[in-house]
């Protein structure tokens, strides 16, 4: 994982963080992950991939029925409304007219306790710091791509 320094206003002062960084408008595609999945198991890419194109139905078909859905070492997916206005005064005045919109919540999966926590998404992530001109350099590729 890449990351750059980074100046953020903070109150009336200007502070430093470090902010990840993407390297490539192109992401991993489900095909990429079917390969990928496909050389780590006895399923051809074609069978993986095709696994993988209908999971989106079948989490929202459970998602739909009020059941959260929990992959194992990736995490938990739920719904989650969001609301327009700031809430009513009174249970009767609750409607569907308040909802704005229906999102998909993402939880990463974790397990243990304080030091002993494991988040097999982030277990083993390398941290490197990329600097302005390299990440330049990779700017100046992907618009030549």
């Amino acid at each position: 994982m890449f990351y750059k320094k980074s100046k953020l206003k903070v109150g009336d002062k200007e502070k430093w963080f470090p902010r990840a960084v993407v390297l490539t408008r192109h992401p991993a595609t489900m095909k990429d992950l079917a390969k990928q999945l496909a050389r780590m198991s006895t399923a051809s890419p074609g069978d993986v991939y095709l696994v993988l194109s209908n999971l989106s139905k079948v989490m929202a078909q459970f998602m739909d029925e009020g059941r959260p859905v929990h992959i194992e070492g990736l995490g938990s997916f739920y719904y989650k409304l969001s609301c327009a206005g700031r809430g009513v005064d009174t249970p009767e005045e609750v409607s569907r007219k308040q909802i704005k919109a229906v999102r998909v919540q993402f939880l990463p999966e974790r397990s243990g306790r304080g030091r002993h926590m494991h988040r097999p998404l982030t277990e083993g992530v390398s941290l490197v710091e990329i600097t302005p001109k390299e990440e330049e350099n990779i700017e100046e590729m992907e618009s030549e791509a």
